[in-house]
């Protein structure tokens, strides 16, 4: 059993336990070396599989592992067009793998999925058609087309499709039981999203990124890969389809941003608000940040926030000038608030999962404040430095 918590511990749990029903989460468990710490349940039943939106990437990640152990992929830089020879000439054949998990690929995209991917009836054809709108390598931008591609190219390495190959390989190794997978039209599942996991075997997951790869005495994955996943990227918060939380995280108004946002086409009564609202301002999370930005914007603010800026690769952060600490934790991020998080040096994992989709998610439900509600939990063993916190 996990040793008793603090009295601020234990407070920081029910205070985490408490949000997750405000939020209308569905699921919300922690456990502390593999034994639950607490949880808290939609009518008191642990549900079903849940689609991990976006967290599918980061397990997408693990899936690689495998395949680089054995050879059948050779390294993270190698060149996608090894498994697509049309992408031999001009700048795509730049283009590694590495650069896809990082999103540095350059590939033109567009943020909302039900543009170009949903619609499309091949996803990896749709991928692999797409113009550059940046050299490769260069310049970082979250990019959901571009992730499809690993779909393609761990069914050409693994020979046989995503879904199945990690339904005989880690799925089978570690009991994880999933819904159906969400596919395109010609049969290939998205490796952007789609992937439907119980919290129990999200939190299976959570916890093979905890031991390095190693799932009850046995080497699934290469320590040296998963520990290639967290490290920092292009961005500080970016690794390989998992981000990295820092200890904290302060926000401080950027007064040269508002020139730029005029510069890059965002509707002035946007730019004019924001700066009214924001100009001198300080927050000390992410949450407060969000809030103060929602504040300037208005009542619509979520919809003018992606519509005038993300739309234009203008993300809220960049609004700020960002101070941080070193690196607590390790986590997926999805749609609607689903997260798996991980922190290293308290030995914890944490998953929240919501079957709100963007239609029908209302204000406050995607539960921006989780992770740093972990890290409370976690307590002070999440602000120790060295190489367990990094």
């Amino acid at each position: 059993m996990a040793a008793p918590l603090s009295s601020s511990r234990d407070s920081a749990l029910k205070e985490l336990l408490e949000r997750s029903a405000a939020t209308k989460s569905d699921a919300v468990v922690i456990w502390q070396d593999g034994h639950e710490l607490g949880h808290y349940y939609a009518n008191d039943r642990a549900p079903g599989p849940i689609e991990l939106m976006s967290v599918t990437k980061s397990v997408v990640a693990l899936a690689i592992g495998p395949l680089l152990a054995d050879g059948r992929i050779k390294s993270l830089d190698q060149p996608v067009a090894d498994f697509y020879p049309e992408w031999r000439q001009g700048q795509k054949a730049k283009i590694t793998i590495r650069m896809i998990m990082n999103h540095t690929s350059g590939m033109q995209n567009f943020l909302r999925t039900d543009v170009e991917i949903q619609p499309a009836p091949d996803a990896i054809q749709l991928a692999l058609a797409a113009e550059l709108s940046n050299a490769p390598g260069e310049k970082p931008a979250y990019n959901n087309k571009a992730v499809n591609l690993l779909s393609g190219i761990i069914e050409k390495a693994a020979g046989k499709p995503l879904d199945a190959f990690l339904h005989d390989g880690l799925f089978k190794q570690m009991d994880i039981h999933p819904g159906p997978w969400d596919k395109d039209k010609a049969g290939h599942p998205y490796a952007m999203s789609g992937l439907p996991l119980t919290a129990a075997d999200l939190g299976k997951l959570g916890e093979l990124v905890l031991n390095k790869g190693n799932w009850h005495g046995k080497q699934l994955i290469p320590a040296r890969y998963i520990d290639g996943l967290t490290q920092p990227q292009s961005e500080a918060s970016m690794g390989l389809l998992w981000w990295m939380a820092p200890q904290y995280r302060h926000f401080t108004t950027n007064p040269e941003i508002f020139a730029m946002l005029r510069k890059r086409g965002v509707p002035e009564p946007t730019v004019a608000a924001l700066e009214k609202g924001l100009q001198g301002a300080q927050f000390d999370d992410k949450e407060s940040m969000l809030a103060g930005i929602q504040q300037a914007l208005g009542p619509n603010a979520r919809t003018v926030l992606f519509d005038d800026l993300m739309s234009r690769g203008i993300g809220p952060q960049r609004l700020f000038h960002v101070t941080s600490g070193q690196t607590a934790a390790y986590y997926g991020e999805g749609d609607g608030g689903q997260y798996l998080v991980v922190v290293p040096s308290a030995r914890i994992v944490a998953v929240r999962q919501i079957k709100a989709s963007d239609d029908s998610e209302e204000e406050g439900e995607d539960f921006v404040g989780f992770i740093d509600k972990v890290l409370a939990v976690a307590g002070d063993s999440a602000a120790q430095t060295g190489e367990a916190a990094r």
